[in-house]
Parts: structure tokens; C-alpha cells; sequence
């Protein structure tokens, strides 16, 4: 029992090393996510000093589950240039988003998108719209070709409008974890990207 609980604490250490030095390596010469602003809110990258806050909206957004810590050192970092906020008039974080780079999206020239959410009291207002284009911009400057997403195949609410977007799927696969289907999807900025609304995209895997 004492050494399947030591291979596990080693596999959990080797995996968070692994997350935190490719992720510190791949954006050491990125800049900080620039300063944008949509009426009254400011978006930026996501600062030490906004951390706090914008991890507390990812915990109330999963209902109380706070984010892992290898990803909370992660930001703490480099969260200036792996993540972006969006501010309201008073400063406070009221919408966020989560990037980072996996050893695919580092193959692939992608980034992966893992979070993204906005307050309830702020919805409507363009913002998540605005944190992803934010995003793209940013990444895009620094020869990024797209995102990725994961999502679980019953999760119509993120799965419509992902594709709207222009996600397409490219994987499905089983995951031992939850026991459900996933989906592995893609959107490349110059391809595949849309704002504007459109009709619901089939579910089919892309080629």
C-alpha cells in the first residue's frame, strides 16, 4: 500500500513539474497580455494581483471546487501572459480566462483553453466574447495557431456554443476518470474562428 501511494505522489510530482516547465519555457519571451477595453471594462493579462480574485470566479463557476495547485502555481508565475480578466469600473476581476500549453498543443502549434467564465451579474454584455478575443490576439501575436478544447459529449451548454465558434471536433474518446465520452476540439484563429452567431454546428469529428 505504502509504495502504490509513493508511485502515485511521484507520478502526480513528475506530471506537475512537467505542466509547470513546459508552460514557464514556452511563454519566457512572451509579453503580458495587453490592455484592452470594452465600454466601462478593461481586460488585461491576468496579474499577480488579480489571481486572487480570478481564482475565487473559477471556484463559484464549479460549484466551490477551486482550481489544482500545480495550475495555481502555474498563474501565479506566469498568469500575466496565460491568462486574461476582465475588469469592471471598480477593478474587481469579473470574468476569466485559463490557457496553457500541453505536450499536443505544443506539437500541434495550439494553446489549450480551460476555463473561461464570467459572472452572472455580468453576462450579456459582450465580455466572454471580448476574454477570447483577447486571447487570440495575444496568442496569435506569438505564433500561435489556435486552441484546443476538451469537453464532456453531454455537456450541450459548452459544447453548442464551442462550436458556433468554430471548434470542430477532432477526437472522441472514453475518460477512465469520469466514465463519460469526450471530446478533443480544435479552432485555429485564421480558419476556423467566428464571432458572429450562426446555426448550430454538427457534432461530427472533423477530418
Amino acid at each position: 500500500m505504502a509504495f502504490h501511494a509513493l508511485t502515485r505522489y511521484l507520478r502526480v510530482g513528475l506530471a506537475s513539474a512537467g505542466l509547470l516547465g513546459r508552460n514557464l519555457i514556452q511563454v519566457r519571451r512572451y509579453r503580458a497580455v495587453p490592455l484592452r477595453c470594452h465600454g466601462a471594462y478593461r481586460l488585461c493579462g491576468m496579474k499577480r494581483v488579480y489571481l486572487a480574485e480570478a481564482l475565487s470566479l473559477y471556484a463559484e463557476l464549479h460549484d466551490g471546487k477551486p482550481l489544482d495547485l500545480p495550475r495555481r502555481w502555474l498563474y501565479r508565475l506566469a498568469g500575466d501572459r496565460l491568462g486574461v480578466v476582465a475588469l469592471d469600473i471598480e477593478g474587481r476581476v469579473v470574468g476569466a480566462a485559463f490557457y496553457g500549453f500541453t505536450p499536443r498543443d505544443l506539437a500541434e502549434g495550439r494553446v489549450h483553453s480551460s476555463f473561461s467564465g464570467v459572472h452572472p451579474a455580468h453576462r450579456g454584455r459582450g465580455l466572454a466574447t471580448e476574454l477570447r478575443r483577447s486571447a487570440i490576439l495575444h496568442f496569435r501575436d506569438h505564433g500561435v495557431r489556435g486552441y484546443s478544447a476538451r469537453i464532456t459529449a453531454d455537456n450541450i451548454a459548452s459544447l453548442k456554443p464551442s462550436m458556433r465558434l468554430g471548434f470542430r471536433i477532432v477526437e472522441r474518446y472514453h475518460d477512465a476518470a469520469t466514465g463519460g465520452q469526450r471530446f478533443y476540439l480544435v479552432c485555429d484563429f485564421d480558419e476556423d474562428y467566428r464571432e458572429a452567431a450562426a446555426p448550430a454546428a454538427s457534432l461530427k469529428t472533423g477530418p
